[in-house]
Parts: C-alpha cells; structure tokens; sequence
C-alpha cells in the first residue's frame, strides 16, 4: 500500500500536461486550467460573485511545476502574489511559469497568469521543495 501523501489535494488543475521547454534560464512551463475546476472551491468564495481564490491559483503553479520536474512539490515560501484581475466563471487562466533550481533542493518558480481576454490575472513567485517520503 502506497504511503499518504503529507500535502492535500485541494483540486486538480491539470486537465491536461503542462508544455516544458529546456531553456538557458530554467524550465519553462505553460499551462491552461478553465476555471471551472474550481467550480466546488469559488462557490463559497464571496457568495453572489464567485471568483476563483488565490490559493487556488498558488496550487495550480505547484500543480504545473511538480509535473515538469516529475516530482511532487510543496510550498515552501511565498516571496511575492499579486493578483491583479478577478477569475470568473467561464474564464480559462493561461499559466506561464519559469521554474529554476536553487542552492539546495529547492526550485524557486516565478509565474505569470493570463485569462483568456488576455488581460494580466496574477503573478507569483514562490518557492517549492520536493515532498520526502516519511520511512
């Protein structure tokens, strides 16, 4: 029986596998999540004005770059958020992220978010550590 694993899975925002490109500044990861994914989790998020929580969006960016690496990651540091516009229903958000390694084990990811109206939705830097296997 395969161990639990010690982060929990709030949704799972990849319907389908990121793109990765090898690149002189690190991996480069692009993804689309429709918001609707997060139909369960926006429902009690402002009621009347459902829009998709910024946790969510910080999820996704760990989701996305846990595939590129082949690893599952956890948030070890959130160095900047900003979300600039709303994600609504309906909306699908394009996540364009940048994932290099750094000193330790660690991977920081910087993270732009864009919705479909090509307006600026979100960007994130965040810092991820490998999930370790309890013995």
């Amino acid at each position: 029986m395969p161990a639990p694993s010690r982060t929990a899975k709030v949704f799972d925002a990849l319907h389908s596998p990121p793109l990765t490109e090898s690149s002189p500044e690190g991996t480069r990861v692009t993804v689309r999540v429709p918001v609707e994914r997060a139909s369960t989790q926006m429902a009690g998020h402002y009621p009347g004005f459902p829009i998709m929580p910024g946790v969510l969006l910080i999820d996704s960016v760990r989701q996305a770059a846990g595939f590129a690496l082949g690893c599952e990651l956890r948030l070890w540091r959130i160095v900047r958020a900003r979300f600039a516009r709303p994600l609504l229903p309906g909306d699908e958000l394009e996540l364009s992220l940048l994932v290099t390694h750094e000193r330790d084990t660690r991977v920081a990811v910087r993270a732009r978010g864009t919705r479909a109206d090509g307006q600026m939705a979100a960007e994130l830097s965040v810092v991820l550590e490998p999930v370790v296997a309890d013995a």
